[in-house]
């Protein structure tokens, strides 16, 4: 199945979510090629397989009425939304209390603003050192 990634903004967040397409699986049930779909729905080869490999962004409405006529289905039977539970938090939101209480209970180091600085220009001078020891080496 080809799957398409989706974001629906909704309370608390993005709810993450793939869209798979059947096309494929409907197309061989019924025992027809991407060529023979793509003549009795009138639409191009390369709009079947571009569907088929996920190399589309969107499909237009006629010809998926024209794709459900052909196959005998409904819209719905070629698409299938596989939601994520997984919510992206939108910071200002209401759930932005909620993140940096549960940040604050992680265990582990901690950068916060002004060591943030800091620690950029550790790992800069982390970075330089290994380029100057490079140069020396001859690399």
């Amino acid at each position: 199945m080809t799957l398409y990634s989706v974001t629906e903004w909704g309370k608390g967040g993005r709810l993450m979510g793939v869209i798979r397409v059947r096309l494929p699986r409907l197309r061989a049930e019924r025992r027809l090629t991407q060529r023979q779909l793509a003549a009795m729905a009138g639409v191009r080869p390369d709009t079947i397989s571009a569907l088929e490999r996920g190399e589309t962004a969107g499909i237009r409405f006629d010809t998926l009425a024209r794709l459900c006529e052909v196959l005998d289905c409904e819209p719905g039977d070629l698409f299938e939304l596989e939601q994520d539970v997984h919510r992206v938090p939108v910071l200002g939101g209401p759930d932005e209390d909620d993140l940096v209480r549960h940040r604050l209970k992680e265990s582990g180091r901690r950068v916060d603003g002004p060591s943030f600085v800091a620690e950029l220009l550790k790992l800069a001078e982390v970075a330089s050192s290994r380029t100057q020891r490079r140069r020396a080496a001859g690399e």
